[in-house]
């Protein structure tokens, strides 16, 4: 069988996104590998559901998330009028729990603005005026993001999975990677399970999200980093008390170098509220239940090379002590009350009602035992690797997924590959990439 042209592994929001651009710019043989039965199947939909504004992210240490943070909230508000996609503005408050968080509270209106958004769109609240728009949420302040909007991320990946295989892209579900390895000009892809006959590509772009750093280990890249799994669990809330806060509730976070976030009040698409999420360490980026699925899981976890980057985490107090608090938030439900109860004081524990959505997110940290924030990019034989894609995630994926394959042709990755002719699509991908190459130089 000939080789693909373009093998892209994860078809997760990120990985369905590259294709959709690579098969809207070119034409060649191009498939998406992907684990599950569908798209869209983990971090995907194990998320929040809400297509974030960029007010809270570092115009200079961060601005090409940023920017693609501000473009793609008007892709994705236009893709979802056009396809008939839920899209509810539900907008959120962060809100400032301590007096030294107001300060925090006005850089993001500032931020906001530097990133693009209006006047119109950002507003600082003071004490009184929380109570007034929220009257059960109680803070010293708050930044009011006004366009901020609730999505179901899975049926945006759903729908988009269907224009890129309109586009010519193959996607080919149920294909576990078990290795990867160079044969001269190609990679060849070994699947797990019976299936024993290899994939051959002449280019692959790594967009697994949990197991990502575990395929670029394979090649020989990023051994210097290791990652850790967070669960994130979330609580139902009663119907009947939905009316403690009609809008998203985040708060500042007390410890933002960590990848621990203070629980939050989220207003589903569908109407739905739920309170979370914590931050449980698990096994494995696919543990939803428990904190390993089996023991053998948990020991290769923790014997998992690099070591020397899981010891030197241990010499930091705040995070032991903090996955202490969040291991404890997994097994009491009172606990994971009590700290909501910070923002929303009226909140009973018996108004969780059962279990939410959980999702795991895999944390890359370097050799000093430090998380890392960005997103790393790894290049390496005939491959691209896009890992610790956490923030902004979902939000920026379709703008973010332009800037990569914009770049991949610049540095002469996709030369193999036949320029398409002027293709109609739900987007402009010159004007995407020029709008963040505008800001990233």
């Amino acid at each position: 069988m000939n080789p693909w042209d373009v093998v892209i592994i994860g078809g997760g929001i990120l990985g369905t996104s590259v294709s959709y651009w690579i098969g809207n710019q070119y034409e060649g043989r191009v498939a998406v590998l992907e684990k599950e039965q569908d798209v869209a199947v983990h971090t995907s939909r194990r998320n929040t559901g809400v297509v974030h504004r960029p007010f809270y992210l570092d115009p200079v240490k961060r601005r090409i998330f940023a920017r693609c943070s501000q473009a793609a909230y008007g892709m994705w508000k236009s893709y979802a009028s056009e396809h008939g996609l839920p899209w509810e503005p539900v907008t959120t408050l962060e809100v400032a729990t301590r007096p030294e968080d107001v300060k925090r509270v006005e850089k993001y209106y500032h931020w906001g603005l530097e990133n693009g958004m209006g006047e119109d769109e950002l507003e600082v609240l003071n004490a009184e005026e929380v109570r007034k728009l929220e009257p059960h949420v109680r803070g010293y302040g708050a930044i009011w993001s006004k366009t901020d909007t609730s999505v179901d991320y899975r049926a945006f990946t759903k729908s988009l999975r269907a224009d890129a295989e309109n586009e010519g892209i193959k996607f080919q579900t149920g294909i576990e990677v078990r290795s990867i390895k160079v044969t001269r000009d190609l990679l060849e892809i070994l699947p797990t399970g019976n299936r024993s006959e290899p994939i051959q590509a002449r280019f692959v772009i790594n967009c697994a999200g949990g197991s990502s750093l575990r395929l670029a280990h394979m090649l020989g890249l990023g051994t210097e980093y290791c990652d850790l799994n967070f669960r994130g669990e979330y609580w139902e809330i009663g119907d009947e008390w939905t009316y403690l806060a009609k809008r998203n509730i985040y708060t500042v976070a007390q410890h933002p170098e960590l990848p621990f976030l203070d629980p939050h009040w989220i207003v589903r698409a569908d109407g739905r509220r739920e309170i979370g999420p914590n931050a449980v360490p698990v096994a494995g980026p696919y543990t939803y239940r428990g904190f390993f699925r089996n023991p053998g899981e948990a020991i290769k976890k923790i014997f998992e090379r690099p070591i020397a980057n899981k010891i030197a985490l241990l010499y930091n107090r705040d995070f032991l002590e903090l996955a202490g608090q969040e291991w404890l938030s997994s097994i009491s439900k009172s606990q994971m009350a009590r700290r909501a109860q910070e923002f929303i004081p009226e909140l009973k524990v018996e108004y969780l009602t059962k279990p939410g959505i959980a999702g795991v997110r895999a944390q890359v940290i370097d050799r000093r035992g430090n998380f890392i924030k960005e997103a790393i990019e790894l290049h390496g034989p005939h491959s691209y690797h896009i890992t610790n894609y956490n923030s902004p995630g979902a939000t920026g994926s379709p703008a973010f997924a332009a800037w990569i394959v914009s770049g991949l042709d610049q540095n002469g990755h996709l030369t193999h590959l036949r320029r398409a002719l002027a293709k109609k699509g739900p987007w402009d991908f010159q004007r995407i990439t020029e709008q963040i190459d505008a800001t990233a130089n």
